[in-house]
């Protein structure tokens, strides 16, 4: 009587999958599972497994607090914009603009240098902290 293999994890398993490659690929599979001390079946199941962990982070990274913040100071950033379009269309339309207004467009764009500032302080942050981050293979 012949016994069927159990995984690691002590499942049987009893689903049989096919899978159609060319010569080429079914190298490069074997080569990689060979690389990795696994059989095939073990590094297509751990690397379809890595595909549904890289779609989580991918959508984990679109919804994080950084995409918050960017959406924050963008928002902020049409904000001031909106403002500053507002006094030059006065001042194209010879409307008189207070001394007062001046300045306000003045701290505006300053507010908005600052708030690129901190958005390239975010992008370099996010940047560096993705480097640190490497691949785990299967």
């Amino acid at each position: 009587m012949t016994r069927r293999k159990q995984t690691k994890t002590g499942v049987r398993r009893t689903r049989i999958i096919s899978l159609r490659v060319n010569e080429e690929e079914a190298r490069e599979l074997a080569d990689l599972a060979e690389q990795r001390g696994v059989t095939l079946s073990r590094f297509l199941i751990e690397a379809a497994k890595q595909a549904g962990d890289i779609d989580k982070a991918r959508q984990d990274a679109e919804q994080g607090p950084v995409v918050r913040e960017l959406q924050r100071i963008r928002t902020e950033i049409w904000r001031i914009g909106h403002n500053v379009n507002q006094v030059a269309h006065n001042t194209n339309r010879d409307l008189a603009v207070s001394a007062g207004q001046e300045i306000s467009v003045v701290a505006a764009v300053r507010e908005c240098g600052r708030l690129v500032d901190e958005v390239s302080e975010i992008v370099q942050r996010s940047m560096s902290s993705s480097r640190r981050c490497s691949y785990e293979e299967p």
